[in-house]
């Protein structure tokens, strides 16, 4: 099923605060205007850094109609709010700043505003390493059909 903007909008996990987007084959970013620079950065480390992550995401995308929604909310204490986690939830500050669930029109990536570039960058391999888990479970999946 394509992910339409007003069936993101009635999830829990929208925000007001999401003011800026950004979307790119499977990706659908959402951001405050005011985090575009640490969006982009994100974007473009994902984009060249996973080139073989992203081009599978971008074949399932296009089977599946689905997505990828990442979303950057203010900080730790919103998206620990949102996805009902808590900082005993996970084992190290990359794992507490970024979450993953699974939705009926994809798949929704959590994280907070990035603090550092060091925060940024652990984010972004977090990211990818669920993103792969993610692609490699879908496999699996796929395969036991």
């Amino acid at each position: 099923m394509a992910a339409t903007y007003s069936s993101f909008m009635t999830t829990e996990y929208y925000s007001p605060v999401f003011n800026t987007a950004l979307f790119d084959g499977p990706f659908r970013i959402y951001f405050s205007q005011s985090y575009e620079s640490s969006a982009l950065k994100i974007y473009h480390l994902l984009q060249t850094e996973y080139q073989d992550l992203w081009s599978e995401l971008k074949k399932w995308a296009s089977s599946s109609r689905e997505h990828v929604f990442l979303l950057m909310y203010p900080d730790d204490k919103d998206l620990q709010m949102v996805f009902h986690a808590t900082d005993t939830d996970n084992n190290d500050a990359a794992d507490s700043c970024v979450q993953l669930r699974a939705w009926a029109e994809g798949i929704i990536l959590g994280i907070s505003q990035p603090a550092s570039d060091l925060s940024l960058s652990n984010q972004v391999e977090k990211i990818g390493s669920l993103l792969k888990i993610w692609v490699q479970e879908q496999k699996s999946h796929e395969a036991t059909l």
